[in-house]
């Protein structure tokens, strides 16, 4: 349903704003002169841009700052503050804004029960960074069959996180795209917690602690992340055989043995083949 608000919204000359909710989270994706023109998903761990500039170092907090109280004096657009004032290069902002956005508008599409509502509304919008709906998110598929090793593929991701689910206490399990965001594949959830959505908000998470290595100068490879919560843990895993991937694994608390749940998890990578 989205998809399909979003390409009316994106024919629509006068523009406007695309609302969407579901039960876990929400976001707004606006459109201007037929490109998509900011992207807010609303969901707990969810990073906003300014917050991505500064993990990467690029501004500082008061910088931030600085540029939104200029913003809201001048009625002038973030980013091309952020430009003008010799902050940022216009490329490296437009290449971070462009993923950051596409990690939105992806873990939106990525909701199964989102629904949404295109509200025309004519805006004009200071700024040039904008971009085509295909830089933010993958093609879809045209055919109706997958081919026979990418059904292979599929088949394997599928039983693998089948098989991750049989963990003591898990209940939700993904491969993420740690580039994108992406799911490629995912099992489990509830109402109140949707997989995809979480692994594409803390895709940020994987990103921030490889600069933070970077920085420190550490130089070795992060064996899995874990997330504390009061009634759950969450796992992030990246894939010792392919980089780039990394498996999200969340577990009620209550009944899960973290040691074992590690120890299983790395064990059951073997068994994947991409």
């Amino acid at each position: 349903m989205l998809r399909t608000v979003l390409h009316e919204a994106l024919e629509s000359h006068q523009g406007g704003e695309v609302v969407v909710k579901s039960a876990s989270i929400s976001g707004r994706i606006f459109i201007v002169g037929q490109k998509v023109a900011w992207a807010v998903l609303n969901g707990p761990g969810v990073q906003n841009f300014s917050s991505v500039l500064i993990h990467r170092q690029l501004v500082t907090r008061d910088d931030v700052e600085q540029v939104m109280s200029e913003c809201r004096k001048s009625g002038g657009n973030f980013c091309e503050v952020l430009v003008s004032w010799g902050l940022v290069p216009r490329e490296t902002l437009r290449d971070l804004l462009r993923e950051h956005m596409a990690g939105h508008v992806q873990a939106l599409l990525a909701v199964p029960d989102a629904q949404a509502l295109f509200v025309p509304q004519p805006r004009t919008y200071s700024s040039q960074l904008t971009f085509a709906l295909e830089e933010l998110v993958h093609p879809v598929e045209q055919h109706p069959t997958h081919p026979p090793v990418e059904r292979e593929v599929m088949a394997n991701v599928k039983q693998t996180l089948e098989e991750t689910l049989k963990i003591e206490g898990a209940f939700a399990a993904c491969l993420v795209d740690a580039k994108s965001g992406m799911c490629l594949g995912s099992q489990g959830g509830t109402a109140a917690f949707n997989i995809e959505t979480a692994a594409a908000a803390n895709t940020e998470v994987v990103r921030a602690k490889m600069k933070a290595m970077n920085v420190i100068g550490i130089k070795d490879k992060i064996e899995d992340i874990l997330i504390t919560l009061g009634e759950q843990y969450h796992i992030i895993r990246p894939l010792s055989t392919r980089d780039g991937l990394f498996f999200y694994l969340a577990l009620n608390r209550a009944n899960a043995n973290l040691a074992m749940a590690r120890f299983k998890l790395a064990d059951i990578e073997k068994s994947l083949a991409l």
